[in-house]
C-alpha cells in the first residue's frame, strides 16, 4: 500500500494521545544503520544536530528519509534562524525543527513564517523533493498537509528566554518548549549546574506555562535518573543522551568489567 502523501508525524500523534514520546541526539554519526540500532531500542524521535553535529544537507536527507520509512521523527537543530536553514532541513525530509538560541517571540514567529506554508508562513514549495518521498500531488493538499505536520521545538536556554517565556510558548506554530539544562545554566551564572535550582526552577515554570498555552514542555538530559525525574513532575517528552554518549559509556561499561573484574588478567 501507498504511503500517504505526506507521512503523519509520530512525535505529534503520541503527544497528541497523551503518550511521553523518547528521542535521541545524533551528534556525530552519518550512517543510517546508527538509526536502524535506535529504532530497535525503542526511541520515538531523533534529533539531527545541526548547530553541535558535523552534517551536511545531503546527510540531513539521508538520514531523515531513513528516519521517517522506520518510525522515528527526524527533528533538525538548526544552527541559525535563517530562512535556508529551515526550509532546506524541511524539504530534505525532517518533520520537525529545533530552534536554538530563542530569545524573543519575534525570533520564533520569524522562524514559523519560514516553516509553514502561505497562509500560515512564506516558505516556496517544491514538489517531488524528499518530504514528499519523491513524488507530487495538489499543491493546495500538500500545503495544507505539511503545515499540520511540521512540529516546531524552541529551545530555552538563555536568561532572556527565562524572561520571556509565556510570550515565546503562547506564540502560535509553536509545539513545544525544550530546557537545554547546559546552556542554560551557564547563562544563568551556575555553569555545570545542570541540575541545580536555578535550572530546576526554568524547567518548573516551563512545565506550568505549558500547561497553561497547551504547549508540550520538555527537556534534554544526559542522565535518564534526573529525566525519569522530570517525566514524574510533568514534562511531556524528553530527549535523553546521544549515540556517542551511549557508545562511549557502554564502551568504558566494558572495559571496566574486563579490566577490574575477578580474576582480570588484562592490562
Amino acid at each position: 500500500m501507498e504511503a500517504p502523501l505526506i507521512r503523519p508525524n509520530r512525535l505529534k500523534r503520541l503527544l497528541d494521545e497523551g503518550k511521553t514520546p523518547i528521542g535521541v541526539f545524533l551528534i556525530e554519526f552519518r550512517q543510517t544503520s546508527v538509526l536502524q540500532i535506535l529504532a530497535n531500542c525503542g526511541f520515538d524521535f531523533v534529533v539531527i544536530d545541526n548547530e553541535h553535529g558535523v552534517f551536511s544537507i545531503e546527510s540531513i536527507a539521508e538520514l531523515s528519509r531513513a528516519a521517517r520509512l522506520l518510525g522515528l521523527t527526524p527533528v533538525v537543530r538548526i544552527p541559525d534562524h535563517a530562512y535556508p536553514w529551515i526550509a532546506q532541513a524541511l524539504d530534505a525530509g525532517a518533520q520537525g525543527i529545533m530552534a536554538p538560541r530563542i530569545e524573543t517571540a519575534a525570533q520564533v514567529a520569524s522562524v514559523v513564517r519560514f516553516m509553514k506554508y502561505p497562509p500560515e508562513g512564506a516558505r516556496g514549495n517544491a514538489q517531488g523533493l524528499g518530504y514528499m518521498e519523491f513524488r507530487s500531488g495538489p499543491v493546495p493538499e500538500v500545503l495544507a498537509r505539511v503545515n499540520e505536520e511540521t512540529f516546531l521545538i524552541v529551545q530555552i536556554e538563555t536568561r532572556a528566554a527565562a524572561e520571556n517565556l509565556e510570550a515565546i510558548m503562547a506564540t502560535p506554530g509553536v509545539d513545544a518548549a525544550l530546557v537545554g539544562p547546559n546552556d542554560l545554566a551557564i547563562a544563568l551564572g551556575v555553569p555545570g549546574q545542570t541540575d541545580g535550582p536555578e535550572v530546576r526552577a526554568v524547567i518548573e515554570r516551563v512545565i506550568e506555562v505549558g500547561r497553561r498555552t497547551g504547549r508540550a514542555s520538555a527537556v534534554h538530559m544526559r542522565d535518564p535518573e534526573v529525566a525519569v525525574r522530570w517525566l514524574q513532575r510533568g514534562v511531556r517528552f524528553l530527549s535523553c543522551g546521544s549515540e556517542t554518549i551511549f557508545l562511549a559509556q557502554a564502551g568504558r561499561a566494558v572495559i571496566e568489567r574486563l579490566r577490574g573484574g575477578p580474576g582480570s588478567r588484562a592490562g
